[in-house]
């Protein structure tokens, strides 16, 4: 008798009752123009994303709303929080009701003998081939199973720990825009002082031509002013070139089409002077910081974990049912089910479940000791912060006083020489010194803007304070 081949046709389909994926975080609005253009200027290829284009001029909280909506870091997070949104509901469908549906068509031969039975007139103990088929659809259901419970929980907490790190992510890219815009501010403020400058030298240079040529000052008095002119042109120039270079970084930090063809001038960036409390302050960032919240529900989740690995020394009860046609052939069948229930009771696993605890707790410990460093981080930078927007509204104060005693200097070193009390040594001499309290000025500046950008971020409100 020849062998019929078996053959085998199975179909099955699965439907589990997961939870619905998280919606991303709504689009920031107002939305930045959007160019369809590339950055050399060319129409953008089909399925190139366009990047946005930067108004001229350029607010900050402009600034701000483009990076929120285009910023690779905030894609990266959000994409952190879409993984730990299917993780959890991974782990929720582990405490649903399972359906799915099985059927297969085979023909096969049996060799009884080789399964413990003897027929006599069944020779060499092998069967003639027949038909097996059955189709059915098939219901599991856990209804006690509180290791798988306490794990769906924990990864509800490490979601949540996840969309907590995203808004975590919106405060670090703020920070950086202001960081980049307080820059180009800074780079700006120094040309416009050095342009200033070169052209009150340039008045002197004119000044004491004249007075060379009447024979009243000395060729030197020229020389020396001319100096003073080429000098302040040539730190023009690279403030200039600085200048570019600090709007580029910020294009950058804003992930739009990288050009420096736009203008920054917004006082708004350096921050308003407002009275902070310290314990006031420390526990505000505590409540808001968004890092550690996101670490507190990180703890959560390593707690929830631990009871997870405990759980699994209980026992477990679930379920099946399973209704379908059992037969030959499709066409000869019968009407089968099967109905049943499942006791599990771990009575030894050679230390696995320990195993399981041990490792655990250990991730709990560290995780803890991650969310307490934090917290002690968290008090260093609100403290530093408001030291700092203290000290930085002190160097504004003195740096601006500086300026003005040093223009009325000029202006007095202007009139001796004018009267020809004096050559124009005094007043090269007074411009250096206006021209390095401008400098002063414009750095302490800076630093106060930054200083209370450091202290938004400290307490948790860079975005609410920046994005208006």
């Amino acid at each position: 008798m020849k062998m019929l081949p078996i053959i085998l046709v199975a179909a099955s389909t699965t439907a589990i009752s997961q939870q619905p994926a998280a919606s991303p975080p709504p689009s920031p609005s107002p939305q930045p123009t959007i160019v369809q253009q590339t950055a050399t200027g060319q129409p953008a290829a089909a399925g190139q994303q366009a990047l946005p284009q930067i108004p001229n001029p350029l607010t900050l909280s402009q600034a701000v709303t483009i990076a929120l909506s285009n910023n690779s870091v905030i894609r990266q997070a959000q994409a952190r929080l879409a993984q730990a949104t299917g993780q959890n509901a991974q782990s929720r469908s582990a405490l649903l009701p399972q359906v799915e549906g099985n059927a297969h068509q085979a023909y096969l031969t049996i060799n009884l003998k080789g399964i413990g039975i003897d027929i006599p007139s069944v020779p060499q103990g092998k069967t003639d081939p027949f038909g097996s088929m059955d189709a059915r659809i098939t219901l599991r259901q856990d209804l006690l199973n509180i290791a798988n419970r306490e794990a769906w929980k924990s990864s509800s907490a490490r979601q949540e720990s996840s969309r907590l790190l995203l808004g975590n992510s919106r405060e670090i890219v703020v920070l950086n825009v202001v960081g980049g815009y307080l820059q180009a501010l800074q780079v700006k403020a120094l040309r416009d002082s050095l342009i200033e400058q070169t052209k009150l030298a340039d008045d002197l240079y004119k000044l004491t031509e004249d007075r060379v040529r009447q024979g009243i000052s000395a060729k030197l008095d020229a020389i020396r002013a001319q100096e003073q002119v080429n000098s302040l042109e040539q730190q023009r120039q690279e403030a200039e070139q600085n200048l570019i270079a600090a709007k580029l970084n910020l294009a950058n930090l804003l992930q739009t089409a990288v050009t420096a063809d736009y203008e920054v001038d917004d006082p708004a960036a350096y921050g308003v002077e407002a009275p902070v409390d310290r314990a006031s302050a420390i526990s505000a960032a505590l409540a808001s910081r968004p890092d550690f919240l996101a670490a507190k529900s990180s703890v959560r989740a390593a707690e929830l974990q631990v009871q997870a690995a405990k759980g699994t020394r209980y026992p477990t009860i679930s379920t099946s049912f399973s209704d379908g046609q059992s037969g030959s052939t499709p066409v000869h069948n019968q009407n089968t089910y099967r109905l049943a229930g499942t006791l599990n009771i771990p009575i030894y696993t050679s230390g696995r479940i320990r195993g399981q605890i041990d490792e655990a707790e250990g991730a709990l410990h560290e995780t803890q000791a991650g969310a307490e460093q934090l917290r002690s981080q968290i008090e260093t930078d609100v403290l530093t912060a408001i030291a700092g927007v203290e000290w930085a509204a002190k160097q504004v104060e003195t740096s601006a006083a500086n300026v003005k005693l040093s223009r009325e200097e000029v202006e007095l070193s202007r009139q001796r020489f004018a009267q020809g009390v004096a050559d124009n040594t005094e007043v090269v001499n007074a411009q250096d010194r206006v021209s390095k309290a401008d400098d002063a000025r414009v750095r302490a500046m800076y630093t106060l803007g930054l200083a209370r950008a450091n202290l938004a971020r400290a307490m948790g409100a860079a975005e609410k304070t920046y994005r208006k």
